[in-house]
Parts: structure tokens; C-alpha cells; sequence
């Protein structure tokens, strides 16, 4: 068996492009020593298997990313200010919305259903046409 080019630690520190990140390696040969002392501490401090810590991680990163690379955020670029302005924002939504009557909810909830259904049928049908 060929022996790497790579050092775990060329890949760990983000040194190895991404476009050369072989899929098919598995991820832990390039693991070092300190990210397994991470993992550790971070799985025993939230009271997780190792698994369910990194499961959970991975679940993270792209509501983050979306977070991250939001509109809002490539305006303001002080990330204070953008999370005072989505927290402002959130609860300006939930007066709004504490505002409006149950029917008006249901109304409103109905009408949008109807117009996400009356695009996928409009979708299906032209689609099934060609």
C-alpha cells in the first residue's frame, strides 16, 4: 500500500485544498492527536457519545454557513450587529403575528397552501407535456 503524501497535520490545519480532499480516504487517518483531545472535551461537556458530537456538528455547519452568508450578513459586517438586528427583527415578527387573529392565520395559511400546490400541479403538468 502507497504511504500518503499528505501529513495528518497538512490536513487538519486546512493546508490541503479542498479540491484534493479524496472522498473515498477515510477522514480519520488525517485526525491528529488534538482533535481528538477536542472531541473528547467537547462530547463530555455536552454529556455525548463522540458519534452524537460529531453528528451534531456536522448538523450545524450548514445553518451556519447559511447564517453566515446571508444577505443581511454582507451588509452589516459586525457580527453583533447583525445578531441585535435578527433578534430585533425576530420578535418585531412575533408581535406582528401576535397581532393577528386566528381565522386571519388560517385564511392566510390556506391561500398560501393552495398557491404552492396550484405551482407544483402548474409545474407537473407543463413538465409532463414535453
Amino acid at each position: 500500500m502507497a504511504k500518503s503524501q499528505f501529513l495528518p497535520s497538512d490536513c487538519a490545519s486546512g493546508r490541503i485544498a479542498n479540491e484534493i480532499d479524496d472522498i473515498r480516504r477515510p477522514v480519520w487517518l488525517e485526525a491528529t492527536e488534538s482533535f481528538y483531545k477536542k472531541l473528547n472535551r467537547i462530547a463530555k461537556a455536552c454529556d455525548l457519545s463522540r458519534y452524537q458530537a460529531l453528528s451534531k456538528g456536522l448538523d450545524a455547519l450548514l445553518p451556519e454557513r447559511e447564517i453566515r452568508n446571508s444577505a443581511l450578513n454582507q451588509k452589516i459586517k459586525s457580527p453583533s450587529q447583525s445578531e441585535v438586528f435578527r433578534r430585533t427583527m425576530g420578535q418585531v415578527s412575533r408581535n406582528y403575528w401576535a397581532t393577528v387573529s386566528d381565522e386571519e392565520r388560517r385564511e392566510r395559511g390556506r391561500r398560501n397552501a393552495q398557491a404552492r400546490w396550484g405551482r407544483r400541479l402548474h409545474f407537473g403538468t407543463a413538465t409532463q407535456q414535453k
